[in-house]
């Protein structure tokens, strides 16, 4: 779908390529498996995609949540999830601060976004295994 529309977004002065993956991308929720996968190639998407279109004026930026309050696999009423609405405030706040950000990481997917570079990648994910769906 992304590259159905690149040929007209290149053409136009300020256009975004905006994906939403998940903190899930970075450390697995093991009962996800097939979501969590995809979004990690999504993520990978993103960053290759951005490359791709280094010297248009197309920016792709990955917004990257933590759960959040949906019916997404029944948590509208998980308490420790993101409520949609705060989600969708931060994440407009740190888009219009950012403007020219590759990724928008909400304070709450920033334990699992950083994981490995923090040394807590094993830690996260025996988090994440003790969760049930």
């Amino acid at each position: 779908m992304t590259y159905a529309f690149l040929p007209h977004l290149v053409t136009r002065d300020d256009d975004a390529v905006l994906n939403v993956t998940s903190a899930l991308a970075f450390v697995p929720w093991p009962v996800t498996p097939t979501y969590n996968a995809t979004k990690a190639a999504l993520h990978s998407f993103s960053e290759s995609l951005r490359v791709q279109l280094a010297g248009t004026p197309v920016q792709v930026i990955e917004v990257a949540p933590p759960g959040v309050r949906t019916g997404l696999m029944g948590q509208q009423d998980n308490w420790q999830a993101m409520p949609l609405d705060e989600f969708l405030t931060e994440t407009l706040t740190l888009l219009d601060a950012q403007p020219d950000a590759k990724e928008i990481v909400v304070e709450g997917a920033k334990f699992a976004r950083y994981a490995e570079a923090t040394g807590t990648y094993d830690q996260v994910l025996t988090m994440l295994s003790s969760f049930k769906a």
